[in-house]
């Protein structure tokens, strides 16, 4: 999978429009398969539910990040213990 770069500010209206999409007042679903995220700051996302398959995720801070139902690989995802 080819992987694409975004800057920091692209992330953050990402995410923006996720966390919309998850209070259900509009935005629409997180999708960042094959988007380079190596150094990242995802730290306290909420990223449940989002594609993130073929992400490049190498060093990307992850702490307190919710990643519940998240999309990893084609027919994976991640489940909240």
């Amino acid at each position: 999978m080819t992987t694409r770069t975004v800057r920091a500010e692209e992330i953050a209206a990402t995410l923006a429009d996720h966390a919309a999409w998850l209070a259900r007042t509009g935005g629409k679903r997180a999708d960042l398969s094959g988007t380079n995220l190596r150094g990242a700051d995802l730290s306290e996302a909420n990223l449940s539910g989002a594609n993130l398959w073929g992400a490049d995720l190498e060093g990307a801070d992850l702490r307190g990040a919710d990643l519940s139902g998240a999309k990893v690989a084609d027919g994976w995802h991640l489940v909240k213990n």
